[in-house]
């Protein structure tokens, strides 16, 4: 048989008694423990939402692509030194002799230093990194029409290592590859070279970065006015950036907004070589800073045991709430006693008559007020007729007395009195209506009757 779960009743009220402190200075510290929990749990409120807002968002990392430039030369031993593009056809050569070249575009990302074979993550793809590519060939465009190629990423196309570019002739070719590097936020070139030395900005940045150097610069030379925060009092080289001595923040992105660029493209000069054997390769490769979306998001590892912190609070807090309880009703058990110790026949005579006070509130026969002075007095008489002149005085005397407490109604009591009333005030009505509803009910049945027995005789005449 399963057990019920039973749900232990916790003191909503953590707050120690007011005169607790007179006995017990060091409960002070307690409180002041209370302010710092409660300005601990706004910033841990707000830190958990800055954690779940940063977990719901990709994460990425810098890794280095490392970019090739090459070219593969064909059929080039046997063809004259100068071939135009109407020698260069299949005719005079056959489609195995003609020269050509390809040029080749490749890249891959670098391991970083200490990877080894099982962390390595998913391989990516050359042209995940790029936005479109560009090359431009040096060919007299009198003989050649196909001197520039163009690239875009599209969307449904299927990511590539590298690209090839193949062409007729037997010459060397000068090229330049123009490569767009894709990035995971759109990122500007800030084209003003006064602004990017005061805000020390040595790259590309996006746009909430560049703000965020611009709010840091303001704060660090403490250029927002006093009186008016909006308003930002421009130093001499911020005035000179911007054209302005006062700027509203209000207006400031769309300021800034003027001084941002699409960033240079990276921009690679290459010789095709036809003559230096069928491969041949750059001296060099290109080095380039990309961001990938890092998917094993080791880097939130500190709160994988968050769970198990929360768990441990709840059972401090629930520790907490015990003693706290204990704290409440050894209070209550020494006031109690210590009334009773200072003045046992008042003390037996309040808890008697505050005894009576719950027991007629709990039967319902509990008069309060006016009504209660009036039937105090009248009790002594046998009737209204016989009362005398002292008596009325007692009367107005007790009757003064009883309107002069109002304090009486602010009693414990008072509450729950009215609640019983208007519940026995509820179930008369209700019984009144029930009643009146059973009547009508008869009421219509007997009608009924009647019009039934007065059909049949009409029937049997």
């Amino acid at each position: 048989m399963a057990t019920p779960n039973i749900k232990r009743k916790r003191l909503v009220e953590k707050s120690l008694p007011p005169k607790i402190e007179t006995y017990i200075p060091e409960s002070r510290l307690f409180t002041q423990l209370q302010a710092l929990e409660r300005r601990l749990d706004t910033k841990i409120v707000r830190k958990r939402l800055e954690v779940q807002e940063a977990l719901g968002k990709p994460v990425y990392k810098k890794r280095v692509l490392r970019i090739f430039v090459s070219n593969l030369a064909a059929n080039q031993s046997g063809a004259p030194a100068l071939l135009g593009a109407d020698d260069l056809d299949e005719g005079r050569f056959g489609a195995a002799e003609v020269p050509s070249w390809t040029l080749r575009v490749e890249g891959r990302l670098l391991d970083p230093s200490g990877t080894t074979s099982k962390a390595r993550s998913t391989p990516h793809k050359f042209s995940e990194f790029l936005n479109s590519l560009t090359v431009e060939l040096e060919r007299n465009p009198d003989l050649y029409k196909d001197n520039l190629v163009q690239w875009r990423r599209a969307a449904a196309e299927s990511d590539v290592d590298g690209f090839e570019i193949k062409r007729r002739g037997d010459e060397d070719v000068k090229t330049k590859i123009i490569l767009d590097i894709r990035t995971a936020a759109d990122r500007f070139k800030v084209n003003s070279p006064l602004l990017r030395e005061l805000l020390d900005i040595r790259g590309p940045i996006s746009k909430a970065g560049f703000i965020m150097k611009m709010w840091q610069y303001i704060k660090f030379n403490n250029l927002q006015d006093s009186n008016d925060p909006d308003q930002i009092r421009c130093d001499v080289g911020l005035a000179q950036a911007l054209g302005s001595n006062v700027v509203s923040f209000t207006t400031l992105p769309q300021m800034l907004h003027v001084f941002l660029t699409r960033p240079d493209p990276l921009v690679i000069e290459y010789t095709v070589r036809v003559n230096a054997g069928d491969f041949h390769m750059a001296q060099y490769a290109f080095d380039v800073e990309v961001e990938i979306e890092e998917t094993s998001r080791h880097n939130i590892g500190p709160l994988a045991n968050v769970q198990a912190r929360h768990r441990e609070l709840a059972q401090l807090e629930n520790q907490l709430a015990q003693k706290m309880e204990e704290i409440h009703n050894a209070r209550t058990k020494r006031d109690f006693l210590r009334s009773f110790a200072e003045d046992p026949v008042a003390f037996v005579h309040r808890w008697i008559d505050n005894q009576t006070k719950d027991l007629e509130v709990i039967l319902g026969d509990r008069r309060h007020g006016l009504e209660a002075a009036l039937s105090a007095i009248m009790a002594a008489d046998s009737s209204a007729e016989q009362m005398t002149a002292e008596r009325q005085k007692a009367l107005e005397k007790e009757t003064a007395k009883w309107l002069k407490e109002s304090a009486l109604y602010d009693e414990p009591w008072a509450d729950e009195a009215v609640f019983h009333y208007l519940s026995a005030k509820t179930q008369e009505r209700m019984q009144q209506l029930l009643q009146a509803q059973h009547q009508q009910g008869h009421a219509q049945q007997q009608q009924q009757q009647q019009q039934q027995q007065q059909q049949h005789s009409a029937l049997g005449n």
